[in-house]
């Protein structure tokens, strides 16, 4: 069995780091192709090794991390730092943060899809029926 400290597997480190909320996550990104080590589908139960580097897809978004360390335990935002390196480019940060507002732009929030309209929509509603009344 390899030395817990020289490696870790895949999921687990991901998770570790914050790359993702649950482990379970992890495993499900790895197992869609969402997680690629040297341009290759990273299975959830690989080990990684330092300096190792990571593309991961989440959403929109692609990050490019580097394995530095193996933490014990999920951490704190403030220590993640120690055991990733985030070597994302600018602008991959930029695009998934421009189709996120296309995407605001397209589809409708989900308070406007909901069939009981609000007071405001109410009132035009209202006005309406009365002007259609009046004429």
């Amino acid at each position: 069995m390899p030395d817990p400290v020289l490696t870790q597997r895949a999921d687990k480190w991901l998770h570790h780091v914050r790359a993702f909320k649950t482990r379970s996550l992890a495993t499900q990104a790895c197992a869609k192709g969402n997680v690629m080590l040297g341009g290759q589908v990273l299975k959830a139960s690989r080990d990684l090794k330092v300096n190792d580097v990571l593309e991961i897809t989440r959403g929109d978004l692609r990050l490019r991390l580097k394995v530095v360390g193996f933490p014990p335990q999920r951490l704190g935002p403030p220590r993640v730092a120690e055991f990733c390196e985030n070597l994302t480019p600018e602008e991959w940060y930029q695009k998934a943060s421009e189709l996120r507002k296309e995407r605001a732009l397209i589809t409708p929030h989900a308070h406007e899809m909901i069939a009981k309209p609000d007071k405001k929509q109410l009132r035009e509603l209202r006005k309406f029926w009365e002007e259609q009344d009046d004429a």
